[in-house]
């Protein structure tokens, strides 16, 4: 048998397409600290054109700022390749779902979408609201890797799942003060100090005030985080939901401590690039909670 057809074939069995979108969401979510670094350490600008780095070469100048730049270009773009194959696999993968097609590409669109943001991002030397639609577009790109997963992982552990009204309104909900938590704190950095080159000033609205907001909605997630936690507790036999919700809490309360951390020593960057990590966990997780609470199992054994 051909060798890429047997690697094909190895990729679309279940348990290949399971971990092949399991890599891709590892992959995903290493996006948000590596370009949080670049951002973070004023390399945004480190690289003066695009695609090249620098005018008349693809290799950037001999300097920190430019490599910072051209390493994050050069992984985003092989994310951008891994993705795309599980856009292709998901569509011949056995016992392939409709969510896991859809989510596929919709990461796979998010993920290729990053290359002309970027373009117009640098054009417009890094306009934060521009800057701050990167790491948005990073969060569909990994929301919709992740149910990709959850899809491939019930498949592979021949679990049924389906949307049922009331849980389907516990899991929106729990999912719009999940993105209402990170939009506003996406605002905190359009509005703070970080701007991704040293040259920038702009900045879009008041810090103190994105932050007030942002705070707010922490609260409003925690309280809504805790009713998800009753009805989890209830499912306690669907493992596909209890386990991401064990992992959220470390990681949420670790965000919420690295946060005022970060805030009371006047946003250190090696602490908000902590941060920005850290929340690329939560999110995910967040993800799989609101999939799994809204879609119950209707047959099968998880596990």
């Amino acid at each position: 048998m051909n060798p890429l057809r047997r690697a094909w074939q190895s990729l679309t069995s279940v348990r290949g397409f399971r971990r092949f979108s399991g890599i891709t969401v590892l992959l995903l979510w290493v996006i948000f600290p590596s370009g949080g670094l670049v951002r973070l350490t004023g390399s945004g600008l480190g690289c003066s054109d695009w695609p090249l780095c620098n005018a008349g070469g693809i290799v950037p100048a001999s300097n920190q700022h430019a490599w910072i730049e051209f390493s994050n270009r050069m992984f985003s773009g092989a994310v951008i390749v891994v993705v795309i194959i599980m856009a292709c696999a998901a569509f011949g993968a056995e016992g392939r779902s409709r969510a896991a097609k859809i989510g596929a590409v919709v990461a796979a669109v998010a993920t290729v979408g990053q290359v002309p943001l970027g373009a117009i991002t640098v054009l417009f030397d890094l306009h934060p609201l521009l800057v701050a639609s990167h790491f948005a577009l990073s969060l569909i790109a990994l929301a919709a890797g992740v149910v990709t997963y959850l899809q491939a992982a019930d498949v592979a552990a021949g679990v049924r799942r389906a949307f049922s009204r009331g849980a389907t309104w516990l899991g929106a909900l729990f999912a719009v003060a999940l993105g209402t938590t990170v939009v506003t704190g996406i605002l905190v950095t359009a509005a703070g100090p970080h701007s991704g080159d040293p040259k920038v000033i702009k900045r879009f609205g008041m810090l103190d005030h994105a932050a007030y907001v942002h705070v707010r909605a922490v609260v409003a997630l925690l309280i809504v985080a805790i009713i998800v936690g009753w009805f989890v507790w209830r499912r306690r036999d669907d493992r596909g939901l209890v386990v991401p919700a064990l992992w959220f809490i470390p990681f949420f309360i670790a965000q919420v401590v690295v946060g005022e951390v970060q805030w009371h020593n006047h946003l250190p960057w090696q602490v908000v690039l902590v941060h920005v990590t850290i929340a690329g966990v939560v999110w995910g997780l967040g993800v799989s909670i609101a999939w799994r609470l809204a879609r119950p199992i209707t047959s099968g054994a998880d596990g």
